[in-house]
């Protein structure tokens, strides 16, 4: 290092424009991954619907020593993503039984306490050289069924459980144009089937209690489609920041060496100077 100095005395000029140039084009290829990422936003609004439920035939009705109560209701099957059943003032120990006439959806008894369960409904895994959902905690399929121990419960199903179609989502285009095209093409969809019915099941005559049901189901729709961006400056100058601390980290303890050496080398020849003016006295 120090031979280096004295052979270039304007290394350090050299060694400082060399950093910031190399700390000025990082920080810019931060700034131009960032301006144009390639991503774009897709965002939804969640329209809940209450649905008008009917009894279906002489509901309640008691036979072979079971009490029955039957509804049914139809969904808005576009977009369709969300439906879940609440149950109060029924029978303890009776059954709860969901059926989507003609489709299928995904639930399970715990899905509504998924942050305490931990329930990993599906996954998509690849098959034949395509992706597919399959089951993991959850049942797929026309008719779920619930135990209502306390006679009240909240039943909890959706009609996929690719996130991509709820909640909005990201894709990747090489322009609005093309991304507005794969937002319609993933999001929008039509469940099989808006017809629905549910039971409930009690052992013993139970006709003079009515249990309170009530259904609500979301349908979704994209609101807004937008590139996916950060704040340029703000990113450049942390970037810039960044690179800077790492140059500073490699170059300060370099430069600390070559300035203590310089100042040893003034001392030594400090104190040859003394000893040669001591000589020449002598």
């Amino acid at each position: 290092m120090r031979a280096a100095m004295r052979q270039n005395p304007n290394m350090i000029r050299t060694m400082l424009l060399l950093s910031f140039t190399l700390i000025f084009l990082l920080a810019y290829a931060v700034y131009g991954a960032t301006s144009d990422s390639g991503y774009y936003l897709y965002s939804t609004e969640k329209n809940n619907s209450d649905a008008e439920l009917n009894t279906v035939g002489n509901s309640p009705s008691f036979q072979n020593g079971k009490t029955t109560w039957v509804w049914e209701f139809e969904s808005n099957t576009k977009n369709l993503t969300w439906v879940n059943v609440s149950v109060s003032g029924a029978t303890q120990n009776s059954n709860l039984k969901i059926i989507n006439v003609d489709g299928s959806f995904w639930s399970h008894p715990e899905l509504g306490d998924a942050f305490d369960s931990n329930v990993n409904c599906a996954d998509r895994i690849n098959k034949d050289g395509s992706f597919v959902w399959v089951t993991v905690d959850c049942q797929v399929g026309s008719t779920h069924t619930m135990s209502i121990s306390d006679g009240n419960a909240t039943f909890v199903s959706f009609t996929h459980p690719n996130p991509a179609f709820r909640d909005g989502g990201t894709v990747r285009a090489e322009n609005f144009e093309d991304a507005l095209k794969v937002v319609n093409s993933t999001f929008n969809r039509t469940h099989e089937s808006g017809l629905w019915q549910i039971s409930i099941v009690a052992d013993g005559n139970h006709t003079e209690i009515n249990p309170l049901i009530t259904v609500n189901y979301v349908n979704e729709e994209v609101i807004g489609v937008e590139l996916f961006q950060i704040d340029a400056v703000t990113e450049m100058l942390w970037s810039m920041s960044a690179l800077i601390g790492c140059f500073m980290i490699l170059l300060v303890p370099a430069f600390l060496i070559y300035f203590i050496s310089q100042q040893s080398n003034k001392k030594e020849r400090k104190e040859v100077e003394i000893a040669l003016e001591q000589d020449k006295i002598n």
